[in-house]
């Protein structure tokens, strides 16, 4: 059991040493941002999304509340012009969209949080792209300065 052990701990530095030669700073630091800006976009198409759930539940709620004034106006109609029957299955109907109106205004404050809080991870996330876009050059001048003063090295020993 024990060679076994001490087989698959020998593998694994080889294949450990393997990827650390095979691995580029520049190209690490290159792909990190690449992947950074994949984040930004897919975090955009959430805001968007968002967005777009809170435009469609204010729009649906904006419909019921015009729906309780008309039905509301068309009450009135009807008292005034005696038909009680009417006037009443018109507060019912209006009743019904003032019902629905009062169901969808916690959903849509719960949309506006929701697209508020992704916009501002949204704002956060670009900010750190940008903070590491700038860092990039530095960071490949530095891993470029690191690979002269090994050759140097290596020349002179």
């Amino acid at each position: 059991m024990g060679i076994f052990a001490r087989v698959s701990d020998i593998f694994k530095a080889n294949v450990n040493d393997l990827l650390d030669k095979a691995e580029d700073p520049e190209k690490m630091i290159k792909q990190m941002v690449i992947e950074m800006e994949e984040a930004v976009g897919k975090a955009a198409t959430a805001v968007g999304s968002a967005i777009a759930n809170e435009k469609m539940l204010q729009k649906q709620t904006d419909d019921k509340k015009k729906a309780v004034e008309e039905w509301q106006k068309k009450a009135l109609q009807a008292v005034n012009a005696g038909r009680d029957d009417l006037a009443k299955q018109a507060l019912e109907k209006k009743n019904a969209f003032a019902k629905a109106a009062a169901d969808l205004e916690p959903l849509l404050m719960e949309a506006r949080n929701t697209s508020a809080n992704l916009r501002s991870q949204l704002d956060k996330l670009r900010a750190k792209l940008d903070e590491v876009r700038l860092r990039q050059n530095t960071l490949i001048a530095r891993s470029q300065a690191a690979k002269a003063k090994k050759h140097i090295a290596a020349s002179v020993s």
